[in-house]
């Protein structure tokens, strides 16, 4: 292993999930882990913004005798542990397939967040209100000490903390039609890819692409984020292969190490 390594995640975190699941599951030893609290905003510290200025995780952080680098996108990052390991999870014959699948997840299919935040009925938002308010209002708390701390990120905090009234406003009464049909959309994109997975599974069997992948590295998190967002019998409805697949990731030890 070259140089110390610290992974900057947040348990909750969707894609987080993943290089702390690619830890366990490739057995990569002495990876320091460093929470970054999100319902704290502190992915916004300016320390954190000095190692990622995306204000994203996962953020590792790779410290070669105090020559300190930092790769900053889950996709980096997942790939720089799988090359620790020797290249354990690469399928070089399905390199393309599996590159534009991941690239899809992250880029048009990633909806877990926004799902996460926001509510497609009044029953929705009624029942998730009580966590996402304080949620939220810690994070305007965040961002509200970092602007006095840091007014040359004035313009980011400020955009922040007005976008995030604008949904706390909706979650406390104003009118939230725009939110359930944005949620609506927002599943309807993420149903797609399921069924994607789900064709990918009858084709390929236990896993994604064959045997066990990167690709399933990657989905994992995803999937376990999408029976947090519906309920289970919304993600698998007709989707056998996908039920048995989540079964199937569910008994590996590396998942419990990373979501429960």
């Amino acid at each position: 292993m070259t140089g110390d390594l610290t992974l900057y995640a947040f348990k909750l975190s969707l894609w987080a999930g993943a290089p702390r699941l690619a830890i366990h599951e490739l057995a990569i030893p002495n990876v320091k882990q460093v929470e970054v609290d999100l319902s704290k905003a502190e992915n916004f510290a300016p320390s954190y913004l000095k190692k990622n200025p995306n204000h994203t995780v996962p953020t590792l952080e790779i410290d070669e005798n105090n020559d300190k680098n930092y790769l900053q996108d889950t996709e980096s990052v997942v790939e720089y542990l799988n090359s620790l390991a020797g290249n354990k999870l690469s399928l070089p014959n399905k390199k393309a397939e599996i590159d534009e699948f991941i690239k899809e997840m992250h880029e048009k299919a990633d909806v877990g967040n926004p799902l996460f935040f926001t509510s497609g009925t009044k029953e929705e938002l009624e029942s998730k209100k009580n966590d996402i308010i304080p949620f939220l209002e810690n994070r305007i708390k965040g961002w509200e000490v970092y602007l006095k701390e840091a007014p040359e990120h004035a313009d980011l905090y400020k955009k922040n903390i007005n976008e995030t009234k604008a949904v706390l406003d909706i979650y406390n009464g104003s009118d939230s039609n725009a939110m359930f049909l944005s949620n609506k959309e927002l599943w309807e994109s993420g149903k797609q890819f399921l069924d994607k997975a789900e064709s990918l599974l009858k084709s390929n069997g236990d896993y994604l692409f064959g045997p066990y992948s990167i690709a399933d590295i990657h989905f994992t998190p995803y999937l376990f984020r999408s029976t947090l967002v519906r309920k289970p019998e919304q993600v698998f409805e007709n989707r056998p292969a996908l039920k048995a697949y989540y079964d199937r990731i569910q008994s590996r030890p590396s998942f419990s190490k990373t979501f429960q």
